[in-house]
């Protein structure tokens, strides 16, 4: 049976390709995830064991010891709500998040959704 479903995804290799900038709207908790396509337990492979990617939140490095698998194999929480000890630190305007390849990669990084709260 053919699958009638198909997922879309932004998705590198290279350092090359750049990096791929999201203007956040306006937050109210400094909640981020990102998610990953296309598997169902592959956030812990692509984001968190990764060493070869780099996500940036208005432009400070979050550190990927701070992240966690949320809210399943797909999605790693980036952060979790803003604080002094967080990189989110409340705004009143749009927040900025980067993710960038840094090495030439075998297997791609392809980023399907971010949640924002």
């Amino acid at each position: 049976q053919p699958c009638l479903f198909t997922l879309g995804a932004i998705s590198a290799t290279s350092k090359d390709n750049g990096s791929v900038v999201f203007r956040l709207p306006k937050q109210e908790v400094g909640l981020v995830v990102l998610c990953g396509c296309c598997g169902k337990d592959i956030a812990t492979e692509m984001f968190l064991n990764n060493a070869d990617i780099e996500i940036r939140y208005n432009g400070q490095l979050l550190d990927p010891t701070t992240w966690d698998i949320w809210p399943n194999g797909k999605c790693v929480r980036l952060l979790k709500k803003f604080g002094a000890a967080s990189a989110a630190a409340a705004t009143t305007g749009h927040n900025y998040l980067a993710v960038q390849v840094l090495e030439n990669i075998t297997e791609p990084v392809r980023i399907s959704h971010l949640i924002t709260l």
